[in-house]
């Protein structure tokens, strides 16, 4: 990439500086004002400033001009960004750069970094910037670029800043500035040329090392760069971004119609904000968070995804959904659930387009709402409309639907049966093995590869015969849906609690157990202040090791762990 030549000077150039006893000071400081204080105090040492000198004359043997810039090692992230807090210095001449270094290192120490430390919770202990000593660039026209559009968070599009002579303008707000928005392609999408009245100059010797002078009016209104200088930045942000895996902010330079990069940093705005360009996903966990608290390991994961797209593969065919349908949607059952952050949700656009292909869908849509607490309407476009189709593609959807009915129906009535069937096969799988009669393996003593075939054998023994929770669910959600039609159609129930209240007192729920059980275990534990010490404080080896003392909690924590 088109960078200046330039050389770095880190913190740990001061730090050799100082005698013994301001480093004790420095390493037990914890005020800002205590470190500002070292810091004007101290003069580099002479092994820093003769690497320093040496340094400067391969730069700029011909005692070029020199940018000081700040680069801290936690400015620039991809959460934080102390941009425009530490101070950088433009035009220095190599005499001067040993003082604006130190300048450089103060601002580290300044009011505006630690009200932003403390407002994202860094902690008020300075962490020094590098310095950036780095050749001038004697820009004709200047600014910054994004490799993706930070307001709107499209990463198509690129957007480029331009004004006239140094980019210090536009950064400083002394001057507007041009704006293009790019497309992949190049294309230039939108150009807003502003009028600038007024640019940055260099002016060697003064504090700022720039001067305002003003711009000929006859070129204010005119673009500072022509189509092919404002792609070639756009190129220039978007191979930035490519170098550093994610899209930068990058501060650029023109000189003699060369393209120079100065500084590069992440977008950290982007970090919020969704492209609106990309496939829109909506995740949610209302009602999976049941099943799934708290934090989700991948294997866990790994099997949970694997379940439900087994189950809700079985689920389409017990519905009699023609496996051409099935085929054309093959994607959306790897896909029912994700694992975010730790988390487990819904793939809410999927299970709909799931429910889809089910019969009676815009009847049944409020009720997988309801049930899996769906709380917002989908936005507009989240899924497309169905596509028009003959008369007899919409025939031959009735006979589906009649069928689907049929079976739905004959499933309601066999519900019991099903129910008892299930119940005996898992009894089965879990209390006597994979097989009538077999004991269940002491998995601790079994190898890898045995382990594998047990879990393949209970997952063919289950898995692929999970149709009575399926249906049940199903209808338990039709159902549900139903009542609370009818409790506000006759009952006037307008805040929609009646169904919940009429159903609460329902005692023998499954999913309620572990909770359960857990609370008897609190219970038993209370009974001995040394175990609940344990409980709360010893490592697990600590707490298995009391057991053999606390027999009734001993069993009733192997009863909890062989059921679940």
């Amino acid at each position: 990439m088109p960078i200046p030549p330039w050389f770095v000077l880190t913190p740990a150039a001061l730090v050799a500086s100082l005698n013994a006893e301001q480093r004790r000071t420095w390493e037990s400081a914890a005020d800002p004002a205590t470190f500002a204080q070292l810091i004007r105090q101290v003069r580099l040492a002479p092994d820093v400033l003769r690497q320093l000198r040496e340094a400067l004359a391969d730069l700029c043997p011909a005692g070029e001009p020199l940018a000081v810039r700040s680069s801290a090692s936690d400015e620039d992230g991809s959460e934080h960004s102390f941009a425009g807090q530490l101070d950088s210095f433009l035009f220095v001449a190599p005499e001067d750069v040993p003082a604006k270094v130190t300048a450089v290192w103060l601002s580290g120490c300044g009011e505006r970094i630690m009200a932003y430390r403390l407002e994202k919770g860094l902690g008020t202990k300075p962490r020094l910037p590098s310095v950036l000593i780095q050749r001038m660039v004697l820009a004709d026209v200047a600014g910054v670029a994004f490799g993706a559009d930070p307001v709107s968070g499209r990463r198509s599009v690129a957007v480029v800043s331009a004004v006239y002579g140094l980019g210090s303008a536009l950064v400083s707000g002394d001057a507007d500035a041009d704006t293009w928005k790019i497309a992949q392609d190049g294309t230039i999408l939108e150009a807003k040329i502003a009028s600038k009245s007024t640019a940055h100059a260099p002016a060697p010797g003064t504090a700022e090392g720039i001067v305002i002078v003003a711009v000929p009016v006859e070129r204010a209104t005119r673009p500072a760069l022509d189509d092919s200088q404002v792609r070639a930045v756009a190129d220039l942000v978007r191979q930035t971004g490519r170098h550093f895996c994610r899209p930068q902010d990058i501060e650029w330079a023109m000189e003699g119609g060369r393209l120079y990069l100065l500084q590069s940093r992440p977008i950290t705005s982007l970090a919020g904000i969704a492209d609106p360009d990309g496939v829109l996903n909506i995740w949610d966990n209302s009602n999976i968070a049941e099943s799934y608290n708290g934090i989700t390991t991948p294997l866990t994961f790994s099997f949970a995804r694997m379940a439900y797209e087994e189950v809700y593969r079985q689920f389409c065919k017990l519905m009699r959904v023609p496996k051409v349908l099935m085929e054309q949607n093959e994607s959306i059952f790897p896909r029912m659930l994700g694992l975010i952050r730790g988390r487990v949700y819904y793939n809410l656009l999927n299970w709909y387009r799931l429910l889809s292909m089910l019969p009676g869908y815009q009847a049944n849509r409020p009720f997988m709402e309801q049930m899996m607490g769906v709380k917002e309407k989908l936005p507009a476009g989240a899924l497309p409309e169905p596509a028009p189709v003959s008369w007899w593609q919409r025939f031959r959807d009735r006979l589906r639907f009649v069928g689907s009915m049929l079976a739905l129906v004959r499933k309601h009535f066999t519900m019991n049966a099903q129910v008892r069937a299930f119940y005996h096969r898992l009894k089965i799988a879990l209390d006597g093995g994979v097989a009538a009669g077999k004991r269940r393996p002491d998995l601790s003593g079994l190898r890898a590869d045995q382990l594998t075939a047990y879990y393949r054998e209970l997952e063919q023994q289950l898995l692929t015969r999970w149709d009575a929770p399926l249906v049940n669910d199903f209808l338990a959600m039709i159902f549900y849906g139903v009542l609370g039609k009818l409790t506000r159609k006759w009952c006037g129930d307008e805040a929609g609690t009646l169904q919940n209240d009429l159903l609460c007192g329902e005692g023998g729920m499954i999913s309620a157990e572990p909770a359960q059980r857990v609370r008897a275990l609190a219970r038993e534990a209370v009974k001995s202040e040394r175990l609940v010490q344990a409980l709360c404080e010893d490592s697990q080896e600590a707490i298995e090791a009391l057991l053999p003392e606390h027999l009734d909690f001993a069993r009733q924590y192997r009863d909890y762990l062989d059921r679940f």
